[in-house]
């Protein structure tokens, strides 16, 4: 049996708490770009049509007929659409700010490690993360299941950091990219936020100071947002039709906005979100998004559809903290929410340490509040739905590492769903959908009874 990491001292913490609520129409910018949506193919002449209406067509996604473009009125840009529905972009706050810092981690674990020769379970810090025993990663793992780099996970996000030792050489240079530059590079897509970084080392470490849910998964950095968590809509779905179009496993969405059905072009910027999920299904690729951070029941919403969780054939993530319960913050909704996954929440202990999940800060922060990532500070505490989506992430990564043969993203949804613990009401419920998820009966291995968490028939939720 593995061990687990032994203690370390945390005299101090980095605290993030969960994010803001998403989605009000006051989080919207609009960009100087448009989103052409067509039903059928795009036109060949249409970047000459973009230009000469002076504009420029930036990306065009045949696939799915959809083309963006730069530097058009709403008038021109609908007057080149024709018969197409057209809409101006939008960045929405699609990544949680930092709401409150309290304190920095002083140990740090030893960066002289072999990334690829050790155990998960004995990372410096693992004894903090109570979130992968609870999941019974640890039991996954001492079976003999810690993925392969032959399977990638996209993380579509603020980018991540390939410098910081527990993701050195996890990140693949040249599938990685940019659709936001990031104000710190080079590499134009190196996390200048924390956001991204954070998720990554959730999915996948290199088991030096703290370990992912499938260790040796290779990990596809898609920058999408800025370095202040803002995330233009268009360069989302081109980050999911990317990731598709290189032909990685998992896409990792830890992000997200409530549209208003009613809002100027929210219903085109949708359609096209939607296209894009279920493209990414039809060729394989698992689309894993967290659902939120409202306390929103999405099952009666009014006017607003949160995407992703909400768009095409994804699979939406609820958030539960260390006593198994749906995490105060977490959306919820029968309808949304197909496993849960943890989150943290620290209002279960009133302690970080035991309440909100550890993963790694990025070196290359812009955030001055952050700068200690730069240096000593190289690991975060945060709580969101943000976190929880992660682990299902990795969690996939691991079942399609064991089959030569591709798993369809419908059949990697089922497992996911199947082998979770039913939680809250019997069956399919809104706070934890099909149940929150259990890595070892995921992968089909035998976790000791010593390794279980307490309370798992626990049969109550907050909402």
């Amino acid at each position: 049996m593995r061990k687990m990491g032994m203690p370390v001292a945390l005299a101090e913490l980095l605290l993030i708490t969960a994010a803001p609520a998403l989605g009000e129409v006051g989080d919207w910018r609009p960009t100087e770009q448009h989103v052409i949506l067509f039903q059928g193919a795009i036109p060949g002449d249409l970047a000459q049509s973009v230009s000469a209406s002076g504009g420029e067509l930036v990306r065009q996604h045949p696939e799915v007929g959809v083309a963006i473009t730069d530097g058009l009125t709403d008038e021109s840009a609908a007057a080149v659409a024709g018969n197409a529905r057209v809409a101006r972009d939008v960045s929405v706050r699609a990544v949680p700010d930092l709401d409150q810092m309290a304190w920095s981690i002083e140990t740090l674990p030893d960066a002289g490690a072999t990334p690829l020769a050790h155990d998960p379970a004995s990372a410096v810090l693992f004894a903090a993360q109570w979130n992968m025993r609870i999941i019974e990663a640890d039991a996954a793992w001492d079976a003999g299941f810690e993925g392969t780099p032959e399977v990638n996970v996209a993380i579509i996000d603020s980018g991540i950091d390939p410098f910081h030792f527990d993701l050195a050489g996890l990140v693949d240079p040249l599938a990685s990219i940019a659709f936001v530059p990031s104000l710190t590079g080079p590499p134009a897509w190196v996390d200048d936020n924390f956001h991204g970084t954070h998720v990554a080392g959730i999915v996948a470490t290199n088991g030096i100071g703290t370990s992912g849910v499938a260790p040796h998964t290779t990990l596809v950095a898609i920058k999408a947002c800025d370095a202040l968590g803002d995330c233009p809509v268009a360069a989302i779905i081109s980050g999911i039709l990317y990731a598709t179009s290189i032909g990685v496993d998992v896409i990792n969405l830890s992000l997200g906005t409530a549209f208003p059905k009613n809002a100027p072009g929210g219903a085109t910027l949708l359609a096209a979100f939607n296209k894009a999920v279920n493209h990414a299904n039809r060729h394989g690729v698992l689309v894993v998004s967290g659902a939120g951070n409202d306390t929103a029941d999405l099952q009666h919403n009014g006017n607003a559809v949160v995407t992703p969780c909400e768009s095409g054939a994804g699979i939406c993530v609820s958030a539960t903290g260390p006593d198994d319960l749906l995490a105060s913050y977490s959306n919820y909704g029968t309808s949304a929410i197909d496993v849960a996954a943890p989150g943290g929440d620290l209002i279960d202990t009133g302690d970080p340490v035991t309440a909100m999940v550890l993963a790694p800060c990025t070196t290359r922060s812009a955030l001055p509040p952050l700068a200690g990532c730069a240096g000593n500070l190289m690991y975060l505490f945060v709580e969101g739905t943000s976190q929880a989506a992660p682990h299902v992430s990795g969690a996939a990564a691991l079942l399609a590492a064991q089959s030569s043969r591709p798993r369809s993203a419908a059949h990697l949804k089922s497992a996911l769903q199947r082998s979770a613990d039913d939680l809250g009401e019997a069956g399919r419920d809104p706070a934890y959908g099909a149940g929150r998820l259990n890595v070892c009966h995921l992968v089909g291995c035998q976790a000791a009874s010593a390794n279980l968490p307490p309370e798992r028939s626990v049969s109550r939720h907050r909402h």
